[in-house]
């Protein structure tokens, strides 16, 4: 009897140690500081998206992109013509409209093996131009919208030419990544840098004080960060191997570029037998500023692998555009043969739009 009774004192107290125990211990958790989590284990928990970029064998890529391009640019208005002819009244506005013309796109690039990456580097090149002729002679008085013939109430007749070159360096960083099954997203950012050169020829024809002339320039460089996403629509895929891929994709970007502007404009009068009467360049216009540019593009996109998926061909092709902020810097220059001129600065937009087509080829 003694001894169940001492038996059963000792599991009572060996129950209450373990608790007791438990309770401390639980304690000492709450109680007690976290420990950091490494940085390893921190990336244990990272959650990696599936690469959505074409694999070659080398990783490197070629692209060549046609272009075929309308410009647009405020300020255009160039000569205002009145009709001298009896019985007839109003007036009648020129200003100047492009033509759609061709450039061209082309770029190298590379597959990164750090987190998959990818960088590329391309050229864009456009060169454009319009030209219009106002005013018949005899008939009509042309008055100039941009400042030089102010001074002649006999001008009759007019011409202009505008030519734009655009050449631009782009350089990317980014990752390519499905969100989806069918959704693929591609981050970038980079540098856009470049040039933009505007040339405007104007003359105007009076019969009694010969020809005026005017040359203004706008001359633009910069550079800036540029950034942007990628999108890839996956529709679905074709072939016996399922190897054709149609897609829907559309791409957005932007860059805010510091830059100067080169700008002059010079205004000459020659008498009727060729003797130059005035000459009057306007100094002090040059101008630095920063420059937003924003673009986008969407359209269709087919790809396939090929050569045991060593290889990857693509081409894609949608309507595109570039709409650049503050472009023209220019300053039209009010009865300049007068005393007491007065000079007016103008800042307007330059959009760049029309059809991209893009062949693309891994290696």
């Amino acid at each position: 009897m003694k001894k169940a009774f001492l038996f059963s004192i000792l599991a009572l107290s060996s129950l209450f140690a373990d608790d007791v125990d438990f309770v401390a211990a639980a304690q000492t958790k709450q109680t007690s500081p976290q420990t950091p989590m490494s940085s390893s284990n921190m990336m244990m928990n990272v959650n990696t998206l599936t690469s959505a970029r074409p694999e070659s064998e080398n990783g490197w890529y070629l692209f060549a992109d046609v272009l075929y391009w309308h410009v647009d640019i405020g300020s255009t208005d160039w000569a205002n013509v009145t009709s001298t002819n009896s019985g007839t009244a109003g007036a009648s506005n020129h200003s100047l409209n492009y033509k759609w013309d061709w450039g061209f796109r082309v770029g190298i690039g590379a597959n990164i093996d750090h987190d998959m990456w990818d960088t590329n580097f391309y050229y864009t090149w456009l060169f454009c131009d319009a030209s219009n002729k106002a005013g018949k002679g005899g008939s009509t008085i042309v008055q100039d919208e941009m400042g030089i013939a102010n001074s002649s109430t006999t001008v009759n007749s007019g011409s202009t030419k505008w030519d734009i070159h655009f050449s631009m360096f782009d350089w990317e960083l980014g990752r390519g990544q499905y969100v989806s099954r069918s959704l693929a997203l591609r981050p970038h950012m980079g540098i856009k840098g470049g040039w933009i050169n505007q040339n405007i020829r104007t003359k105007f024809r009076s019969p009694t004080e010969g020809v005026y002339n005017e040359k203004l320039k706008n001359n633009f460089w910069g550079v800036g960060p540029s950034a942007g996403v990628n999108t890839m629509w996956v529709l679905g895929n074709a072939g016996a191997s399922n190897e054709h891929r149609f897609s829907l994709f559309g791409d957005v970007a932007g860059a805010l570029m510091y830059g100067h502007f080169d700008i002059s404009n010079r205004q000459t009068n020659t008498s009727l037998s060729n003797v130059l009467v005035t000459d009057l360049p306007t100094k002090g216009l040059n101008r630095n500023l920063a420059v937003p540019m924003l673009q986008g593009m969407f359209g269709l996109y087919w790809d396939t692998s090929f050569n045991q998926a060593k290889n990857h061909f693509a081409f894609k092709a949608g309507y595109e555009l570039q709409y650049w902020f503050r472009q023209f810097q220019q300053v039209r220059v009010t009865n300049s043969l007068m005393t007491g001129a007065v000079n007016t600065r103008i800042s307007d937009d330059l959009a760049l739009q029309g059809v991209t087509a893009e062949f693309r080829f891994d290696f």
